[in-house]
């Protein structure tokens, strides 16, 4: 029975999370690192409003947990600010399966902190690279900035699973929404910083591109990555990342009938290559 309540979980999770990308598009013209930055500030904000009666906590929170929460910060201000930039440079379809693959780092990460991978897990690992081989390959021929935006899909995949993981070695040290609270508000400083600086002006968007980014602060980030979170504490990481996977599905589908954005036929067959390895590297017998 709990079993089965965290496999809802995960799907409501996924399905949520399917929105950022609609989002993001919908938030156009504002510039990408302008949508990131506001998107998790207003998710911060939903977040602390949420956890307000323990926000407390933060203050009894090690000295060396709270480097791993500035951390998780700057892993999802990196993971937001690069994937939602690559939604400018390829399609919504290649963009998500590539940052789907983090399943691929988590493993590694998880290596790293002695986890072991198997040979099946390895198998699955080399099919989904060669799955983005062919979404790249489809992208080259169309041209440098859409592999562009295929490297920076890339860099969100790892910021993510480098996301999960932190999330899951602090998964003792406080409540759940204090800690997103906090992790998103520190991401959306540095995101925000750094759109300043780029020139982009905050305050001065398209009203459309405000109600865009309360969306998906509110279904995609509260609900979606709440629930994502919430898993991570007592599911491993890379299964939580593989239930990820439902995403491109959704975004596309989403995509395609909110914006008549067909998914190209490299992204369709390079997706699918992607989704299978991961699945046979991943999935428990």
């Amino acid at each position: 029975m709990v079993a089965r309540s965290r496999s809802l979980l995960l799907v409501a999770a996924i399905l949520a999370i399917s929105t950022g990308a609609p989002f993001a598009r919908w938030a156009a013209p504002a510039p990408p690192i302008a949508i990131a930055a506001l998107r998790v500030g207003f998710a911060a904000l939903l977040l602390c409003a949420a956890g307000w009666r323990e926000l407390g906590s933060l203050r009894r929170v090690p000295r060396a947990d709270r480097k791993m929460i500035v951390l998780s910060g700057v892993l999802l201000g990196i993971h937001f600010g690069s994937w939602i930039a690559s939604l400018s440079f390829t399609s919504t379809a290649a963009s998500v399966a590539l940052v789907c693959t983090n399943p691929m780092f988590a493993a590694a990460f998880g290596t790293l902190l002695g986890d072991r991978v198997r040979g099946r897990e390895l198998g699955g690992i080399a099919i989904a690279a060669g799955g983005c081989a062919v979404l790249a390959g489809g992208d080259w021929q169309a041209g440098g900035t859409a592999l562009a935006g295929d490297g920076l899909a890339l860099i969100g995949a790892a910021s993510a699973a480098g996301y999960l993981v932190v999330g899951r070695r602090l998964r003792t040290s406080l409540p759940l929404l204090p800690y997103l609270g906090v992790v998103n508000a520190i991401a959306a400083l540095g995101l925000g910083i750094t759109a300043i600086a780029l020139g982009a002006n905050l305050g001065a968007l398209p009203s459309h591109s405000y109600l865009a980014c309360i969306g998906a602060a509110l279904v995609a980030s509260f609900v979606g990555h709440s629930l994502l979170n919430a898993a991570v504490r007592t599911t491993p990481t890379h299964l939580v990342a593989l239930a990820v996977l439902g995403e491109p599905i959704g975004s596309s589908l989403i995509t395609w009938a909110a914006f008549g954005e067909q998914p190209p036929v490299h992204a369709a067959i390079g997706g699918a290559i992607v989704l299978a390895g991961i699945g046979i590297g991943f999935v428990r017998r």
